[in-house]
């Protein structure tokens, strides 16, 4: 949005400020930045980025307010009262009706009699054109100063034109048309506002006037108005339509109530000087639903604790606020303040924050780590799980999709016997969207897979055909409390390949295909940080998804299910346009039992000492019995253990098993000795010969 420098001065002391780049320098502080700066004559014509939420500054009054809060200078002084009248009052040759009190809250007009043709002054048409507009007539050229100065649109009838010298402010009749300033004819429907007369509509509320009416070289007595239109019912309006325009920009946003009267104003001034004639004593305003004046308060230790600053004081929050505009009271250690109507995106205390510190220079604040007494850890100790187990997958040689969380449930039927198997309620609670994007998909998903496996067909039907692909996210299958929606969910991982497969994604691909055992060794895979792949309990799953006798569960040792993994049946892979192998597996994430915290050891760079112990064992003795014995001793300075070897045959006795233990020592602080360590392998071999009668 461009902004003359010069025009900026009228409100503001720009040399105060800086000058051009002293301004820029401001507004970015403002948060609206000068994307550009260029000359034109002997102004600098400004390219300003204003958010959607900010149509306070869509004028250049609200950017010098802007501009002097930053700067901590004084605005300058907007010309007020009255401008010079006579003759009769508007309201005895005018009337206003507003039918629609909640959409126009405002519609003020004023009216100038005995105008005659005439240019605007030299210094309104020379500042429009730099700004990229060209000069029409004195009328219309005022209306858009006012806007570009005030931020407020404005609209100019020729009065002589509106039937029974009225304006009436109502909804649009269904198939009333309207032809407007661009000379094309609209037809309206009843979600329109219109501005009309005794006859007809005259002006499609908030977006570009009626060509009927509009002031040309013969009008000899103007009507301006300028009123608030609300911004739903003119975006609506104006999208329908394709019409977008500078009115309609700003009333989308939400425009200033407050503006109405000093706007017009401005554009009376500028019809006198430019065209002459009489200005009506008195401004018709015919006032709607009244708005309610916003508060809200500012507390010191919010103010500290959401800047990190502890030097900002109550008396700069007072001083930062009353400097853009808003009402302040001090009560203790707060302020109670009054949000002005022209500042629609200011809600509560949070943004009261926002706006000292813009003032304050968001630069200007500390930059430090908040303290803290320990190792960082998760907050929320599923996210660790979630984060694992997915560079788990891509180190399987998985790739991450997002599917779409909406499905129908008739796709997730075939996987019933899984979910009721995985905790999800007996009579599922179907969360359902009343305004979906899709009739077809209108439930959240209770399961990942066939969100999945849409994803796998689509890969496929573009040409890759070894594809695997994993997703996290939540399913909805939980009988929960409204008063705390997470209850409604659970947390899955779900996985699918076909084609070849790859055992890592940095390998190329294999040259046999995916089978029921990589999809399986996937799984132990991801499981492995909770539980060793011999820990699961597996057992045959039927579902009407997987094919028969292809499918798997697998269980915790204590009998929790974790996980499903199977190949998917044919009438599946059929609906879904599958290839004709396909392996699939989801995990409860909720489900795999807590694990042991990692924690820092620092590495030795003293070398290891690698000792191997044999002996032989009774083929009933289990390894894991003799593992977690070798740890229970406790060998001092015992690295890591290991089975090296297993042999039975020739040269052992039947029913015996020589095994081979591989122990690596290594000391911390200092360089290990054989002696100390023939000591600790000694003490484990005698221990294992009391223990389970080995023979070394």
């Amino acid at each position: 949005m461009k902004f003359s420098l010069e025009w900026l001065n009228d409100h503001v002391d720009v040399e105060a400020g800086g000058g051009a780049a002293g301004v820029r320098a401001l507004l970015e502080q403002a948060g609206l930045p000068a994307e550009s700066a260029s000359q034109s004559g002997s102004d600098t014509i400004l390219e300003v980025e204003i958010t959607p939420n900010r149509p306070d500054a869509m004028g250049h009054r609200g950017l010098a307010r802007e501009v002097a809060a930053m700067a901590g200078i004084a605005c300058r002084p907007v010309p007020e009262g009255e401008p010079l009248s006579s003759g009769e009052s508007v309201e005895r040759l005018a009337s206003v009706i507003n039918q629609v009190p909640r959409l126009c809250r405002r519609f003020g007009v004023r009216m100038i009699r005995g105008v005659r043709n005439g240019p605007a002054p030299e210094r309104v048409r020379s500042r429009l054109m730099r700004l990229g507009m060209k000069a029409i007539s004195s009328a219309v050229d005022a209306t858009n100063y006012g806007l570009w100065d005030t931020g407020q649109p404005l609209h100019a009838f020729d009065f002589d034109k509106l039937a029974g010298g009225m304006l009436i402010v109502r909804k649009a009749e269904k198939g009333e048309r309207l032809v407007t300033l661009d000379g094309i004819e609209r037809q309206l429907t009843a979600s329109d506002l219109v501005v009309a007369d005794a006859e007809r509509a005259v002006s499609l509320a908030g977006v570009m006037g009626g060509l009927e009416t509009s002031v040309t070289e013969s009008t000899r007595n103007v009507l301006l108005e300028a009123a608030w239109w609300d911004p739903i019912t003119v975006r609506r309006t104006s999208r329908r339509l394709g019409l977008h325009t500078d009115a309609s920009h700003r009333f989308e946003r939400g425009a200033d109530l407050e503006a109405i009267p000093g706007a017009l104003d401005l554009a009376a001034r500028l019809v006198l000087e430019g065209s002459g004639g009489t200005l009506a004593p008195g401004l018709l305003d015919a006032r709607g639903n009244p708005f309610r004046v916003r508060r809200a308060a500012l507390r010191l230790a919010r103010l500290h604790l959401l800047s990190g600053d502890d030097t900002l004081t109550l008396d700069f929050a007072e001083e930062a606020l009353r400097r853009l505009g808003f009402g302040v009271e001090r009560r203790g250690r707060r302020l109670n303040v009054s949000i002005p109507l022209f500042r629609q995106d200011v809600r509560g205390e949070d943004d009261l924050v926002e706006e000292v510190l813009r003032v304050h220079g968001y630069h200007r604040l500390p930059s430090r780590l908040p303290p803290s007494t320990g190792a960082g850890r998760y907050l929320e100790p599923l996210r660790e799980v979630e984060e694992r187990v997915a560079d788990a997958a891509a180190n399987a040689g998985l790739f991450e999709t997002v599917s779409f969380p909406f499905a129908d449930p008739a796709e997730e039927r075939p996987f019933d016997p899984w979910l009721a198997l995985s905790g999800a309620a007996a009579e599922r609670i179907r969360l359902r969207l009343s305004n979906p994007l899709d009739e077809g998909r209108r439930h959240l998903r209770a399961t990942l897979l066939p969100g999945l496996l849409d994803a796998l067909s689509h890969n496929a039907r573009q040409g890759r055909a070894d594809a695997g692909l994993f997703e996290i996210g939540r399913a909805f299958d939980r009988e929960g409390r409204p008063e705390e929606p997470e209850s409604f969910e659970s947390r899955r991982l779900a996985f699918a390949l076909c084609g070849e497969m790859r055992t890592h994604w940095s390998e190329p691909p294999a040259t046999r295909n995916a089978d029921f055992f990589d999809a399986r060794g996937i799984l132990e895979r991801l499981l492995y940080p909770w539980m060793a792949p011999e820990a699961l309990l597996w057992s045959p799953f039927d579902a009407e998804a997987f094919a028969p006798g292809a499918a798997a569960l697998a269980r915790s040792s204590s009998g929790a299910v974790l996980a499903v993994v199977g190949a998917v049946a044919r009438a599946e892979r059929e609906r879904r346009r599958l290839p004709e192998r396909v392996f699939a597996g989801e995990v409860v994430l909720e489900a795999i039992p807590p694990g042991p915290r990692a924690a820092y050891r620092p590495y030795s760079v003293f070398p290891p000492i690698v000792a191997d112990l044999s002996f032989a064992q009774p083929r009933e003795l289990l390894w894991g019995d003799v593992d977690r014995f070798v740890h229970e001793q406790q060998l001092r300075n015992l690295e890591s253990l290991r089975l090296l070897d297993r042999y039975e045959g020739r040269g052992v006795s039947e029913g015996t098993i020589k095994t081979t233990l591989r122990l690596t020592f290594r000391s911390p602080d200092r360089t290990l000795e054989q002696d100390e360590v023939n000591t600790e392998v000694e003490r484990l071999g005698r221990a294992l010969q009391e223990r389970f009668g080995v023979v070394l």
